[in-house]
């Protein structure tokens, strides 16, 4: 590990929009926190060679925006972006990390990991090819509740869609209640390209606008090639952001997965047919990934879920059946999940 005798905070809140007093407040800590001494920089009108050498100086950790001073720095860097439009946060070979600024804003712990590591994040091959698939089911019940949950979740992917033009939804058809071993299949049948990201969730859970950045920026970090989040749960008719959010207490069960082609779990998860919505089918696959998302971006309108009544019990039997048939000695297995689901059996 590289030893930083100071660091240069050169955040250009004019260009890129940084007013969130919490980034500036979390980069300093995360910089004291680890010993760092840092100046913010000052702009000046000396011409470029005077930022050349700026920005490249000996033994310095910079914390920077996509400016004029990040393209000029080859120093290691930690680049701070807007959330969307994700194409302004492409890495360098010097980049140890990449944030965007609803994470900064949130909490500095994540920042303090990355320097500390240092360590270049996931190198991207050409972002402005890159997708990001959104998978959810097709096959939905008729109950004027559901059909409303349905409707917001709807309505907040074509939010980011507008935001994020990377993103697309997709739609997984199937005649009987979804297996996810068979969406996993339809999802990644899509990749077409190494920076590709699928995230499968259920079909009533909504997405802030800022929720692929936030993925992209945490797995390329953290060089993922897969993740899961959980959702929170808030009565509401309209759509929220991350800033609504983000202090929420998280939901224990897990709604979204989020993966990149060369995931290595990929090939387990599509052997295993477990039922969307019925018991253990979201801790089966989060023990396999075992990497989660430390940030809320989804949410979802609390209701009563079939897996814990009585209609959902044979679901539930056939879910553990296939966790029983598909547990390994180095994965949970299904003693785990009948201890965690004892009450609904």
């Amino acid at each position: 590990m590289q030893t930083f005798k100071k660091a240069i905070i050169a955040l250009d809140g004019t260009s890129s929009k940084i007013t969130d007093k919490r980034v500036l407040i979390n980069t300093r800590y995360a910089l004291s926190s680890l010993g760092i001494p840092f100046e913010v920089y000052k702009p000046h009108s000396l011409g470029f060679k005077k930022l050349h050498e700026d920005m490249n100086q000996e033994d310095t950790l910079y914390t920077l925006n996509d400016s004029l001073q990040y393209h000029l720095c080859e120093k290691p860097h930690v680049l701070i972006s807007r959330s969307y439009p994700w194409v302004q946060a492409t890495p360098k070979p010097s980049t140890i990390g990449i944030f965007c600024q609803e994470m900064i804003g949130c909490d500095a712990s994540q920042m303090i990991a990355c320097i500390a590591k240092n360590t270049p994040v996931r190198q991207h091959y050409d972002l402005n090819r890159a997708t990001t698939y959104i998978l959810v089911n097709e096959y939905q019940t008729q109950e004027t509740h559901t059909m409303g949950r349905y409707g917001l979740a709807a309505y907040s992917w074509s939010k980011l869609c507008n935001f994020d033009i990377h993103a697309s939804v997709l739609l997984h058809s199937s005649e009987e209640w979804p297996k996810v071993n068979d969406m996993l299949s339809d999802g990644v049948s899509c990749f077409s390209h190494p920076d590709d990201i699928l995230i499968i969730m259920n079909r009533d859970i909504c997405l802030v606008p800022e929720a692929t950045g936030i993925i992209r920026a945490h797995m390329d970090t953290h060089n993922l090639e897969a993740c899961y989040a959980k959702r929170v749960d808030v009565a509401t008719d309209g759509l929220l952001s991350f800033n609504d959010i983000k202090n929420m207490p998280e939901y224990e069960g897990i709604d979204l997965f989020a993966f990149r082609p060369n995931a290595k779990c990929i090939p387990l998860l599509l052997q295993a047919p477990l039922l969307l919505g019925r018991v253990a089918w979201d801790n089966f696959w989060a023990d396999r990934i075992g990497n989660k998302l430390p940030y809320n971006i989804c949410y979802h309108i609390p209701h009563e879920s079939e897996w814990t009544l009585s209609k959902g019990s044979d679901g539930n039997e056939e879910n553990y059946r296939a966790i029983q048939d598909y547990s390994t000695p180095d994965c949970m297995g299904i003693e785990h999940y009948e201890g965690y689901f004892a009450d609904v059996k």
